[in-house]
């Protein structure tokens, strides 16, 4: 469990560099532009990249995973010494910004695979449930303070001084993983080598013919299209309908982050099916956003928020586990991959489908669609038998 630590705090202040970057690369891209055309463009784009999970987890089963992500952020620590430099040298351009945000992006696409493919090989199996929760938590909370911080310096601190601090994290992060690849690479090397298959969709294929993970992600493509106008719409839904100030909206996302960590804590002291928890966890989350609608409540609203965040973390866990448990060591970098490209892909889909549908009929009845749809999805799903043996 050693090693786990070691990986987790590198992780946590990579994840911290990375929220403080990804909040000045946008403040200074409005600064630039000041066109919400071309940020939300930009954005879609960064958003989409996920899809490269498909081939990016490949790396993972074809290279020992510590080198792979050792190699990730000695180049992610390069890049953001190069944009360092830019930056300070006043060639800050649309071209700079962007150009080095969609480098940094592509490089994360390929840490993230191996990272949870690397988890099962130096975590016990009765020990990964804990380990996953563990490490969605952790992020999390990386994530909020380094949103928080981002936030509250972006006004004042340089985008080079930003960028400057994110590299910084990633040779903290670096340094972590050199400690960790010396104590698990032989045996990553052993089993880099046991691999037969070389063919980059194996992942894909391998979700398509196991009928339990070619159900989940399904489920998880539905339920986050259908959901994510909730999470990426809220501001119409605070300053549109509630009419709450800023702070409200603020509150509500810093709910929802501690509701995922609450959450991701929670669900080791849950002990039933994985089926049984998914059931619960959807359930309880439409409940939610449909006592939110019918209330028109500030409080409801920022319980609500964070019981759909309570209920995210405890779906992800327990999703990432029986992954980890149920996928051949060899495969589990490409169905990683696989799995994360499908669901990630799904949730910008649905923001911006429910942002031209507010449009003709509200936002309360797109949540209250988006609801609908989920539940007759949990009523499918508790007709699907789930090999969790």
């Amino acid at each position: 469990m050693k090693n786990i630590y070691v990986l987790l705090a590198g992780e946590s202040t990579s994840q911290f560099g990375n929220n403080l970057f990804d909040i000045a690369i946008m403040w200074y891209l409005y600064r630039l532009t000041d066109n919400s055309t071309t940020i939300g463009l930009i954005s879609g784009t960064f958003n989409a990249l996920v899809v490269l999970n498909v081939l990016t987890g490949y790396l993972a089963d074809r290279f020992p995973k510590t080198k792979v992500m050792m190699t990730i952020d000695g180049l992610q620590a390069v890049l953001m010494g190069v944009a360092t430099y830019l930056y300070y040298g006043f060639a800050l351009n649309i071209w700079t910004l962007v150009g080095v945000a969609f480098i940094a992006k592509i490089l994360g696409t390929v840490f993230d695979p191996a990272e949870n493919a690397l988890i099962p090989q130096i975590v016990p199996a009765d020990q990964l449930q804990r380990v996953n929760s563990m490490n969605q938590g952790v992020k999390v909370c990386a994530q909020l303070v380094g949103m928080l911080a981002g936030g509250s310096l972006v006004a004042f601190v340089s985008l080079a001084d930003f960028v400057l601090i994110n590299g910084l994290t990633f040779l903290v992060s670096l340094g972590c993983i050199v400690i960790v690849h010396k104590r698990v690479g032989h045996a990553e090397q052993v089993s880099v080598e046991q691999v037969q298959t070389r063919d980059w969709y194996a992942g894909l294929a391998y979700v398509y013919h196991n009928p339990m993970l070619r159900t989940l992600i399904l489920l998880a493509v539905i339920v986050n299209m259908v959901i994510g106008p909730v999470l990426g719409l809220n501001i119409i839904w605070t300053r549109g309908t509630l009419h709450a100030s800023a702070v409200v909206y603020s509150l509500a996302q810093a709910l929802f982050i501690i509701g995922v960590v609450a959450g991701s804590i929670l669900i080791n002291f849950v002990k039933t099916t994985f089926k049984t928890k998914l059931l619960l966890a959807l359930t309880t989350m439409t409940v939610a956003v449909t006592f939110m609608v019918l209330t028109h409540s500030i409080g409801t609203t920022l319980i609500a928020m964070m019981v759909i965040g309570m209920a995210g973390g405890f779906v992800n866990v327990s999703l990432f586990t029986l992954i980890q448990l149920k996928t051949p060591g060899e495969l589990l970098g490409r169905v990683n991959g696989a799995m994360m490209s499908c669901t990630n892909i799904s949730m910008p889909i649905g923001i911006a489908l429910g942002g031209v549908i507010t449009r003709y009929v509200g936002i309360a009845t797109v949540f209250i669609i988006g609801s609908a749809i989920t539940l007759m999805a949990l009523l499918a799903m508790s007709r699907v038998t789930l090999n969790e043996a």
